[in-house]
């Protein structure tokens, strides 16, 4: 029944609209009071469900949900956490079946090119099932990735299920704040790159390439001529995986030093532009009993363009100097902002949340208002059309998921310490040296610093008004040039806490750093008080 297409697209379309009902219900029995554990109950009941019909459906329901669960920025954690678990819970579809295709595919009985198949597949998984068999022309062991009988035929018939989910969607209220087209497109191009074997040949030669000279990390090698669009032939890696701690133990590997190494080699894909391993789960990072570090299963790749790291370099340079104009501006660069988004909207829920974190004694304040502010800053960025597009849901999977492992594998990891060098590279990685970075910081902090109020500016330089007393002109001025002279020097000191700072970063010297940062940060609070002074004092009216 499940192969049959309007059965599939039934169950699937039917078991989305109940899903669409019953959250409609909800929020209107709950009228907008609902708490966060109240709608994450519901949408975990909700993903469980999904669960069982992708388990029993197979085909797109299983990519989707793992599809779904790198989405943090659509669903919540646990919802995402359910979701995870359909990764490689598929039962095989049998030998004879993936037979009939190695043998469609290769164009001859697979007698004539491989022995000893072993007729179990050693892994199963939506998209294909792999085998390990002898190659006749030179004896060597080589694991084979055959396609599920009838995928392609399952998952375009998904898709037309999916396009109609799609137009209901639309009816809802998650319109308003999601590009469901484009995360319809995002999901065909994922899944259809899947589909075709000889893209993820194309990404694992990639990085064979990129890793030929590096001897800590080993990609197996792939018989070209025996791989094609739903069959491919690479060499048997015997590894365990990178998680399998009596492994490690039992050939005497270091597991904070096999830590350290993995941290360098994501963070080096990661940050440095380029194509990124997107899927690196302990099944696809493996471990030789000689401690070397195995890359598998290049199916799901992310890509960064070196323009995006850039883009994320100067919004963290604007976070620092807290220009939110430009982290908005950046982040619409990067793709997340869609063209209905009311930018001053998120400006402002940024300039709250920031200047919430560095304004309070978080060990005093209200939890309440605490909650409140956050609360506040969630509802304000949950209706504005922000979206995050698939290669940044991508890079956000992989980070987490390599966290995950090096937890594992060090619990004490200190990532600051081991990050600090490869971060430095990056930001120097557009010309621009960390101390001419922290330069430039430093003199836009000035100029911002340095600059007398508006409000006050503009005062100074209207003519007296004749309503106004001489006698209150000349203490206001008095008292104005006093709290300016005062910020001028907050400013300075500012800049010279910085400097020092930078200094004991440079040098480094973890003293000079944190006393020159501590400094800055108590002149900085100081000067934007002071320029409340001065802007109350501008407002004020002159009274005859």
């Amino acid at each position: 029944m499940k192969r049959i297409a309007l059965f599939r697209i039934w169950i699937i379309v039917t078991m989305f609209a109940r899903f669409i009902i019953r959250l409609y219900a909800f929020s209107r029995k709950q009228q907008g009071v609902a708490t966060t554990e109240e709608y994450e109950a519901l949408m975990l009941k909700l993903a469980r469900e999904y669960k069982r019909n992708a388990l029993r459906l197979e085909g797109l329901l299983i990519k989707l949900g793992q599809f779904l669960s790198i989405r943090a920025d659509l669903l919540p954690p646990a919802v995402l956490n359910e979701l995870s678990e359909l990764v490689d819970r598929v039962p095989t579809s049998g030998w004879e079946k993936s037979r009939a295709i190695l043998e469609a595919e290769w164009g001859v009985p697979y007698t004539q090119v491989i022995k000893d198949v072993g007729i179990d597949a050693v892994a199963s998984a939506s998209i294909g099932e792999v085998y390990g068999a002898t190659l006749l022309e030179n004896g060597k062991r080589v694991a084979i990735k055959i396609q599920r009988p009838n995928i392609e035929k399952i998952i375009r018939t998904d898709f037309r299920a999916m396009r109609i989910v799609t137009s209901m969607l639309k009816r809802t209220s998650l319109a308003k704040s999601t590009d469901l087209d484009s995360l319809y497109r995002q999901m065909i191009f994922v899944i259809g790159d899947e589909l075709n074997f000889q893209t993820e040949l194309k990404n694992a030669l990639y990085f064979k390439a990129k890793y030929a000279d590096n001897r800590d990390i080993y990609i197996p090698d792939y018989h070209e001529h025996l791989c094609t669009n739903r069959v491919l032939t690479m060499d048997w890696v015997d590894a365990r995986r990178i998680t399998d701690l009596a492994f490690l133990k039992e050939n005497g590997i270091d597991r904070s030093a096999l830590a350290e190494r993995l941290f360098t080699l994501a963070a080096e894909q990661l940050l440095f532009g380029g194509q990124f391993h997107a899927d690196p789960h302990p099944g696809n990072v493996q471990i030789r009993s000689d401690g070397t570090i195995i890359l598998l299963d290049f199916g799901m790749v992310g890509q960064t363009t070196a323009q995006d790291m850039a883009t994320i370099r100067n919004i963290l340079q604007a976070f620092i100097s807290l220009d939110y104009d430009s982290i908005v501006d950046g982040l619409e660069d990067l793709r997340f902002l869609l063209p209905t988004a009311n930018k001053q909207n998120i400006r402002q829920a940024l300039e709250k949340a920031v200047t919430f974190y560095l304004e309070t004694d978080i060990d005093t304040v209200d939890t309440k208002l605490i909650e409140k502010v956050l609360q506040d800053i969630q509802l304000l960025v949950k209706n504005e059309p922000i979206q995050l597009p698939a290669e940044f849901a991508f890079f956000g999977r992989a980070a987490s998921t390599l966290l995950g492992i090096l937890q594992i594998l060090d619990p004490k990891i200190d990532l600051f310490t081991l990050g600090k060098p490869i971060v430095i590279k990056w930001l120097e990685e557009d010309g621009t040296t960390l101390q001419n970075r922290y330069v430039k910081t430093g003199i836009n902090y000035a100029k911002k610093l340095l600059n007398i109020p508006p409000l006050l500016d503009n005062y100074l330089k209207e003519p007296t008004r004749k309503r106004l007393s001489e006698q209150a002109m000349f203490q206001r001025t008095l008292e104005s040039k006093e709290l300016l002279h005062r910020q001028t020097f907050n400013a300075i000191v500012i800049l010279l806490g910085l400097l020092v700072g930078l200094l004991g970063y440079i040098r480094p010297d973890e003293w000079l750093f944190w006393s020159g940062g501590i400094v800055s940060v108590l002149a900085y609070f100081n000067w934007r008080r002071l320029g409340r002074k001065i802007r109350q004092l501008a407002r004020q009216d002159f009274r005859v």
